[in-house]
């Protein structure tokens, strides 16, 4: 018995490390070391500095069938030790993935085109914004917000290009005795008129009750070294708390190395009796040192009301140094 168990093991052990040695296997990562200057009305920060860094490790592992189907596993990790890891089986179908961790999202993530930026992709400003009274203000973005509804165990479906539109779905929580299920689904399509391009996007999800849900659209246009974004989308957390967001922005690439960005996002949300509004303009420089590292410096000026008033105004300077690797 010991003899056939110790054979066992060995063959299966052989049979991992051939499946290791025929696989695509490729190690990235990321990191970003953030300076931010925040000055504004409120008390509490007024003259506000913090520095930062974030770090983001990606493990993949890949290969295909003689069938030409791609099988894949990715292990993502970031700062702390949260991360997803995603398993997914390709071919000429399209696209069959599981997600499990911290981090998975819906399938219509996928699917969100946003306005263009320095900070995050969107003019994100990355600051916290306080109300007047030493006390931060939650719900209401200083970007454009997205489909990004974070979920244990997404189980999801990407089709493939059928002449630039593309389409996916996905449905979360579907563990044992789980009732809370959630659904998402997104499209894009992408194409051009002769010198310039474009891509447009749509993704809703519906949440794990029935005060949640989201929907988001945007557009893209290129002509040449110009980008214009814009980015809209609505948010429902709960029965008393709904945001809506709109963002435009321009990219301009000055050279190889340097792109200017200008932006300007809106944010509204309507939270029981209250309404709160928040505007911030984003002015943008990001340079390419060399390929796999670069820097961008970015000022915002942002505005926030509650029911009409200005309750805190003020602006921040962000610095970041952005390595890949």
């Amino acid at each position: 018995m010991r003899k056939i168990l110790f054979a066992t093991t060995a063959l299966a052990t052989v049979a991992g490390t051939m499946a290791v040695a025929t696989a695509d296997v490729s190690i990235s990562g990321s990191t970003q070391w953030r300076y931010l200057s925040v000055s504004d009305t409120d008390a509490a920060t007024n003259s506000n500095n913090d520095f930062n860094a974030d770090h983001d490790v990606t493990i993949s592992f890949s290969t295909t069938a003689d069938n030409g189907m791609v099988m894949g596993m990715t292990n993502n990790i970031s700062q702390g030790g949260a991360g997803t890891l995603t398993s997914s089986i390709g071919g000429d179908f399209g696209t069959i993935s599981w997600a499990e961790g911290s981090t998975s999202m819906h399938a219509a993530s996928s699917f969100d085109v946003t306005s263009v930026g320095i900070a995050g992709g969107h003019g994100d400003g990355g600051f916290t914004v306080y109300d007047g009274s030493n006390t931060a203000v939650t719900g209401v973005g200083h970007d454009e917000a997205l489909i990004g509804d974070t979920e244990d165990g997404v189980l999801a479906y990407y089709s493939p290009s059928f002449g630039g539109f593309s389409f996916g779905f996905s449905v979360a929580h579907l563990d044992f005795a789980d009732a809370n299920q959630s659904s998402s689904v997104g499209a894009k399509y992408t194409g051009s008129v002769g010198d310039i391009g474009y891509t447009i996007g749509a993704a809703s999800y519906d949440g794990t009750a029935t005060t949640i849900e989201g929907s988001h659209m945007g557009a893209n246009v290129t002509m040449g070294d110009l980008t214009i974004g814009f980015g809209s989308a609505s948010n429902r957390t709960s029965s008393t708390s709904k945001e809506d967001v709109n963002s435009y922005s321009v990219n301009y690439a000055l050279n190889d190395q340097m792109t200017l960005n200008v932006g300007h996002a809106d944010s509204e949300n309507h939270a029981g009796s209250t309404n709160k509004d928040l505007s911030n303009t984003t002015l943008g420089l990001s340079y390419t040192i060399v390929p796999g590292l670069s820097a961008s410096i970015s000022s915002h000026s942002f505005d926030y009301k509650e029911d009409s008033a200005t309750t805190n105004d003020g602006s921040a300077m962000d610095l970041e140094i952005q390595m890949s690797f």
